[in-house]
C-alpha cells in the first residue's frame, strides 16, 4: 500500500493523550482505520438517504398509478361479479 505523509494541526492535549495511550508503531495504522471507518459510515448514511428518497419517489409514483387505474379496476370487478 502506498503511504502519503500529511501534516494536520490537532489540539495539544488530544495529541498528548493519544500518544500516551497508543505506542508509536501503531498510530498511523490506527488513524488510517479510524478514517476509513468514518468514510465508510458517511457513505452508508448517504446511500441510506438515497434509498429512502428513492422509496418515497416510488411510493408517490405507485400512488399516482393506483389512482389512475382505480376506476378501471373497479369497473373490471363490477363486470366480473
Amino acid at each position: 500500500m502506498k503511504l502519503a505523509k500529511r501534516t494536520y494541526s490537532l489540539p495539544e492535549e488530544v495529541v498528548q493523550q493519544f500518544e500516551k495511550v497508543l505506542p508509536a508503531g501503531n498510530r498511523s495504522a490506527f488513524l488510517a482505520k479510524l478514517i476509513k471507518d468514518w468514510l465508510a459510515e458517511r457513505e452508508r448514511k448517504e446511500l441510506r438517504r438515497q434509498v429512502i428518497e428513492g422509496c418515497a419517489d416510488m411510493c408517490a409514483l405507485y400512488q399516482e398509478i393506483d389512482r389512475e387505474w382505480a376506476q378501471v379496476s373497479d369497473e373490471v370487478w363490477r363486470d366480473t361479479e
